[in-house]
């Protein structure tokens, strides 16, 4: 999947998004949607009276930004040239209208390059004098952000909350060795056991919440992972959530007059309560406590959450 900042796509589930937005923005212009099979020819819908032709991108995954480029300007030069190719099947298609806009609309757009190989693509197309193009055919990139209002418009008719963050949500790197995050969970193992420091046992129960916190936060990645890859938008919403608590945490912490323990346990029932009101019933108590306390042995070893 392909993180945004308003959700999580493939290329099909940006395509049935896409597919919605122009049939309600380009209603009066007569939007026709061309279906997939046997092929897109280059298009995937187009307006009859206003000659707009739209072709939708998605990446199935997430790639860093010249990876992106490369597939977004491999895919123009693809999706152009059916247009030569399938000059006959769109023509019987189009009927009387000519092309005069083809729109490539994807959901980011982050290469200057990639302007300027779509206007070398557009003259290119030009000298081929398709019969089914206007003669001022032109070429136009086309990022989420054209059409913010009508994706918000489909997510509150689907009874979706809207989200204002700029950049997709992520969880924080793990850059350190091992030993760094073992020792912090240790340190803050002994913290949260501060009242029991006379006890006879005290080593035992370092040693047992320790151990506990810190195979919590050895297993935390792959239980994110597993989410993220069997149910991708509710990833990509609950990691969203996690990144926004993650600022309550810090303003928590920096403000706790009660001990250590006892700032642990908030963090991690307020994680918890916050998750099955957000995101139920996706998520209930039992699966909102297992993601909470992962995330809280993974704040312990990064040290979002400390008590000094």
């Amino acid at each position: 999947m392909f993180k945004t900042s308003f959700g999580a796509y493939d290329g099909n589930s940006w395509e049935a998004l896409c597919q919605q937005v122009f049939k309600k923005k380009f209603a009066d212009d007569g939007y026709q949607q061309m279906q997939a099979s046997p092929g897109d020819f280059g298009l995937e819908g187009f307006t009859i009276h206003t000659g707009m032709g739209f072709q939708c991108y998605c990446p199935n995954k997430h790639y860093t930004r010249q990876e992106l480029y490369v597939a977004q300007r491999d895919k123009i030069t693809k999706d152009l040239g059916k247009l030569k190719r399938y000059e006959a099947e769109l023509g019987a298609r189009l009927g009387s209208t000519k092309l005069k806009d083809w729109y490539f609309v994807t959901p980011e757009i982050d290469k200057n390059e990639l302007l300027a190989h779509a206007k070398t693509k557009e003259e290119e197309v030009c000298s081929w004098n398709l019969s089914i193009l206007d003669p001022g055919f032109r070429v136009h990139l086309h990022d989420a952000d054209h059409y913010l209002t009508e994706i918000n418009q489909m997510r509150v008719a689907a009874g979706e909350s809207l989200d204002f963050g700029l950049s997709p949500p992520e969880l924080s790197d793990l850059t350190q060795p091992h030993e760094v995050y073992e020792k912090n969970v240790i340190r803050k193992s002994k913290a949260r056991l501060e009242q029991k420091y006379m006890s006879d046992n005290f080593e035992l129960l370092v040693d047992q919440l320790g151990r506990q916190t810190l195979d919590s936060f050895l297993e935390a990645d792959a239980h994110f992972r597993k989410i993220q890859d069997s149910a991708p938008t509710l990833y990509f919403k609950l990691v969203r959530l996690i990144n926004e608590y993650e600022k309550h945490v810090m303003e928590t912490r920096a403000t706790w007059t009660g001990n250590a323990d006892e700032l642990t346990v908030k963090v991690r029932d307020g994680l918890t309560s916050r998750i099955v009101s957000d995101l139920s019933p996706q998520f209930n108590e039992t699966s909102a406590s297992q993601v909470s306390r992962h995330m809280v042995a993974r704040w312990l070893a990064i040290c979002e959450i400390d008590y000094d």
